[in-house]
Parts: C-alpha cells; sequence; structure tokens
C-alpha cells in the first residue's frame, strides 16, 4: 500500500528550477532513496516533505491525515548544550506540556526504544561522551520515540565508519520491519542504498527519475569516493 505519492513535482528557488515533473510513491515498510548530486534539491524536498517549504508545482498526496513524520539529520551541534546522559537526551523527544515527569506509559515506550537502537548498555553515558555511531543512534532513538509512519534520513550514515553505518540502518530494518514504518533517506553510499532501499528517486536539473533500486546505477557525483 502506498503511504505517500508525489505528483508532478516542481520547487523553483529564487528564480530558477531545481527539478519539475518529479513523480514518485512511497510504499509501506518500504525505503525510497533519494539520490542526486549536491546541491541538486534533495534537502529542499525533504522541507517540503516535512512543510517547512512550499511546491512551486504539484502536490503530495498521503493515504491517511495526519503523517507523523520524523527527522534524522548528518549532525546536531545541540547536543553540546545539553549535558545529559544519552536516556535524558533521547527522552527530549516527548512532549510533556506542563508535567515535568514522564508517566508510566512514556518510561515504557522510552525503554522500549533504547534497547531497539541498542542503547540500553550505555543509556547512562553523557551524550556529548558518546562515540559518533551512538550519537546517531541517540538521534535515531529520539526520531523514533515519536512513533513516527515515515521516518527521514538525511545522510544519517555519512560521517560514520563502516561498523557504525551497518548497525546504524540494521536498527532502521529491524524497526521498519516490527513497526508500521516507511523511511526516506538521502545517501551517496552505495553499499547502503542496495543493501536497505527497496526504489530510488534521482532528483536532477534535466528531470527525475524513479524505479526499483535492482536497476539502479549510480552516476559520477551521486557517489561518495
Amino acid at each position: 500500500m502506498k503511504i505517500l505519492t508525489g505528483n508532478q513535482i516542481g520547487i523553483n528557488l529564487d528564480g530558477r528550477w531545481l527539478y519539475r515533473d518529479v513523480n514518485f510513491e512511497v510504499q509501506e515498510h518500504q525505503v525510497l532513496a533519494l539520490l542526486g548530486e549536491n546541491g541538486v534539491g534533495k534537502t529542499t524536498l525533504l522541507k517540503a516533505l516535512m512543510q517547512e517549504i512550499n511546491l512551486t508545482e504539484g502536490n503530495f498526496e498521503w493515504a491517511k491525515k495526519d503523517v507523523e513524520i520524523a527527522y534524522v539529520p548528518q549532525y546536531r551541534s545541540d547536543m553540546q548544550a545539553f549535558p545529559l546522559n544519552i536516556k535524558e537526551y533521547i527522552g527530549l523527544s516527548f512532549d510533556r506540556g506542563w508535567r515535568p515527569w514522564l508517566s508510566r506509559t512514556e518510561k515504557d515506550w522510552l525503554q522500549h526504544i533504547i534497547k531497539d537502537t541498542k542503547l540500553d548498555q550505555i543509556a547512562k553515558r553523557r551524550i556529548d561522551q558518546a562515540s559518533g555511531g551512538e550519537r546517531q543512534r541517540a538521534f535515531l532513538a529520539q526520531a523514533l520515540l515519536k512513533n513516527p509512519d515515515v521516518l527521514i534520513l538525511d545522510e544519517a550514515t555519512a560521517n560514520l565508519d563502516q561498523s557504525a553505518k551497518f548497525e546504524l540502518m540494521d536498527v532502521v530494518k529491524h524497526y521498519r520491519d516490527h513497526h508500521n514504518l516507511s523511511v526516506i533517506m538521502v545517501s551517496h553510499d552505495l553499499e547502503i542504498i542496495q543493501g536497505y532501499a527497496d526504489d530510488y528517486l534521482r532528483l536532477g536539473p534535466d528531470g527525475s527519475e524513479f524505479g526499483p533500486c535492482q536497476s539502479l546505477k549510480m552516476r559520477e557525483g551521486e557517489q561518495n569516493v
């Protein structure tokens, strides 16, 4: 079942078209890889998906109302501002309103996510003292705490070593397989795309290309060396 359809998407910034006539689908429980050279406008499309900017042309058609979207960036500078342990940092993702404490349901869900993201053994470690892979899994845990329908990974594995990037994506795959989650990921890593994505959407000034990853051939400028 499709959770999202992009119909004739076009984005014009400062009088310049980044792309037009972009069509794609995101299926439930599947991963869409978003490709294109640096500067082509991949993050701009993500911002439009999250309603941070408006489309110039076309529309996004969601299969249901009130879709929850969660975002995992490549890096977050704000972690240095919080002298918190990993568990406390992840818990910041809860919207508690006037309550300064977590409910029993929230505590149980927090513990479930910490275990799913393989952070239970280091939950008391300060976030600013965690390794790059551990921090990225903490960012992922914050996103999953919202129980999203769609998870966006914006080059989330870009600065990780070989072991850490596969550990992160294995966590995403495990969660996707056991929850109602679809994933959109920006990546220049062919190993990650081939190992975890189902479909791809390639953006470019001369048009777009959408299809299954089995038929994907990376172009010059799209892949990290």
